[in-house]
């Protein structure tokens, strides 16, 4: 058996981590990457107090790093689970910088999500024909009968009086009997009362409209298939909280529904662990490095885990940054445990532009720090 050994993608830093890490694995084959590109930068241990701070810490780094010259294309974010970048999409999308889900939607590009926005769109100015998409959107959100023919009805009249789809399902619904008919009444009510509610709260009027119009019973009806869209409406209604305006909350949402295309600058690419095998970037930051996170309290194979951190470790070519919280989801964590495992002579707390600020510091104030860090 020959070991393929010396490695042509990362630098003798990241090689040593990611060596260190792996030698855990006991069923692993031995075999000890090295590389011929020197040691390289160190790698980077950010400790952050919360998810927030984390996304903007690593929004504001790569902003930095794109004003010294580095592609958007040439940054990657690689997490353990999908969860993980909504609140890093949020930060990208203020700091107005570019990226792209890999094998994932992005969260204002999710059905659901646009269903809830099309709501209080039509809610908001139901008379105007700019609402129509959000009619025609939501009209059978849930199921109200309205086929074909009966929406086709309704688009003709609109045509014929100049109104909008909404006002017209209004006046054919008027003296109309049937069961259909009544859903369909009961729901243009409900806008109407809506459009008129004196709650100044967007989160307010929004968690008023999925309720009354039956779209979150839709889906905690919908059992297991429907706990994934429970949860992006439960996103959704927390940053509406961060909007007084609605046209506000609209044009954010519109920035973070661009698809992903080709731009002068490239985009940052989002992704898992998992998708990142057999990929390779300049500069790599790995977020959500906590105790039970990372490594997976839920994956009864322990060695799995190494194997996945010693494939995002890998994916960096010249410089990798590592992040974790002090605070996650409302819960203290640790540092996960495999930042234990990293040899000390190959990373350093903080980034870089800031290490030779530390080299004045005495030991016994760098040995308080790493306490506590817990590192």
């Amino acid at each position: 058996m020959i070991a393929l050994e010396e490695n042509f993608r990362s630098t003798g830093h990241i090689l040593e981590a990611a060596n260190a890490i792996i030698a855990g694995d006991r069923n692993r084959l031995k075999k000890t990457l090295f590389t011929s590109e020197g040691p390289g930068e160190k790698l980077e241990i950010i400790g952050c107090s919360g998810g927030v701070e984390e996304a903007q810490a690593l929004a504001a780094e790569m902003g930095r790093r794109a004003n010294e010259g580095v592609r958007y294309d040439d940054m990657a974010v690689l997490y353990r689970y999908n969860f993980l970048s909504r609140i890093l999409e949020e930060q990208l999308l203020k700091a107005r910088i570019p990226y792209e889900l890999i094998n994932d939607t992005a969260f204002w590009q999710r059905a659901v999500i646009k269903d809830a926005l099309a709501f209080l769109r039509l809610a908001n100015a139901p008379e105007e024909a700019q609402s129509n998409g959000a009619f025609r959107r939501v009209i059978n959100q849930p199921a109200r009968g309205i086929g074909a023919k009966r929406l086709a009805k309704i688009e003709a009249l609109a045509e014929e009086q100049n109104l909008s789809l909404f006002v017209a399902a209004e006046r054919l619904v008027h003296e109309a009997t049937g069961k259909s008919v009544d859903k369909v009444r009961s729901f243009l009510s409900v806008i109407r009362e809506e459009e008129l509610s004196g709650d100044p709260s967007l989160t307010g009027r929004m968690r008023s409209l999925l309720e009354r119009t039956g779209y979150m019973e839709m889906y905690r009806l919908a059992g297991e298939d429907g706990h994934s869209a429970l949860e992006n409406l439960d996103e959704l209604l927390g940053l509406m909280n961060d909007f007084t305006a609605i046209e506000d909350l609209f044009e954010h949402a519109a920035l973070g529904s661009t698809p992903a295309g080709s731009t002068v600058q490239g985009r940052v690419k989002l992704m898992t662990i998992h998708a990142s095998k057999g990929l390779e970037f300049p500069h790599v930051f790995l977020m959500g490095w906590e105790e039970q996170m990372f490594p997976s309290y839920a994956n009864a194979d322990q060695d799995e885990e190494r194997r996945l951190a010693y494939v995002a470790l890998t994916r960096g070519r010249r410089r990798v940054a590592v992040t974790w919280c002090a605070f996650r989801n409302g819960r203290q964590s640790q540092p996960s445990p495999f930042l234990m495992e990293l040899p000390r002579p190959v990373w350093t707390k903080g980034w870089l532009r800031n290490a030779g600020n530390r080299n004045s510091q005495s030991e016994a104030a760098r040995a308080a720090q790493d306490a506590a860090l817990g590192i």
